[in-house]
């Protein structure tokens, strides 16, 4: 049976990796919001998760301008949703 390795990666914990994290899955939400319109293809769109990673990329930009910005919430603590999200 296969077991998975979980490795810990300390460069997408950064700040800047997790904007570029969620700038991309915003594209791809994005373009197939684009193509449901355009085609009517009737695929679901997650909204929730949408609000979700801009309130979270809103967070992590001022948590890059000032690292006192909201000091209970670690950018790990955040990582670890987006990278929830990301999937989602």
């Amino acid at each position: 049976m296969l077991t998975p390795r979980l490795t810990t990666y300390p460069a997408c914990a950064t700040v800047t990796a997790l904007l570029i994290d969620i700038d991309c899955r915003l594209t791809e939400l994005a373009r197939t919001l684009y193509n449901n319109i355009i085609y009517s293809l009737n695929q679901p769109i997650p909204a929730e998760a949408i609000m979700d990673l801009l309130n979270y990329k809103r967070i992590l930009t001022y948590k890059f301008c000032n690292s006192d910005y909201a000091p209970c919430f670690t950018v790990e603590m955040i990582a670890s949703r987006v990278k929830l999200l990301k999937y989602k």
